[in-house]
């Protein structure tokens, strides 16, 4: 049977084009080879990152949830809920990577907003707060305004990423930053935690 498909083959004169065929497409692939790999490699880190930002949103929002919780907010209990940062953070690692800043703002009667408090953990990566620091006007998210006597609490979580594969344009490695804002549930939480 092979040999009779040959023969016809031979007799139409079409052996050598399916030959020829069979190399332009090894040709073409052989080109495109380092386009599908990076097409790969490329998706691949983007979904890495998509699941990375999608860890530190929700850092972000529980951290601030549960501080907004609490009538008096002391260290320790920011200390334990820094440690579950870590835990939503899992299976990646946050502690040498990722840092969360607590800030509460409040505006007196009158005055302008200030920062009442700020606490940093979770991890050893140093950051400075995007809001400010203790003492001086901070940069309101968002063009957030507040009223006489509002109190919120900020929560910024700072995450170093390092793609997978491939280190370019919005895949380069660098810092995701998130920020959330709650205002407290129970009693306004402008006393510095102790």
């Amino acid at each position: 049977m092979n040999r009779l498909i040959k023969q016809l083959w031979a007799r139409l004169g079409l052996s050598s084009l399916a030959l020829r065929d069979k190399g332009v497409v090894a040709v073409e692939f052989a080109l495109t080879l380092p386009i599908w790999m990076a097409m790969l490699l490329g998706s691949s880190d983007a979904a890495y990152m998509m699941i990375v930002s999608q860890r530190v949103d929700r850092i972000a929002y529980s951290v601030t949830d549960i501080v907004t919780q609490s009538e008096v907010i002391t260290k320790n209990d920011l200390d334990n809920i820094f440690l579950a940062a870590g835990q939503l953070m899992q299976p990646f690692p946050f502690g040498v990577r990722g840092t969360v800043i607590v800030t509460s703002l409040y505006k007196p009667t009158g005055e302008t907003t200030k920062i009442s408090w700020q606490y940093a953990g979770g991890g050893t990566l140093v950051r400075g707060s995007k809001i400010g620091v203790l003492g001086a006007t901070p940069n309101m998210p968002n063009g957030l305004t507040l009223n006489d006597n509002d109190n919120v609490i900020i929560a910024e979580v700072f995450y170093t990423f390092e793609p997978m594969f491939l280190n370019a344009g919005p895949l380069s490695a660098g810092d995701l930053y998130r920020v959330a804002i709650y205002k407290p549930r129970l009693s306004p939480l402008i006393t510095p935690p102790i």
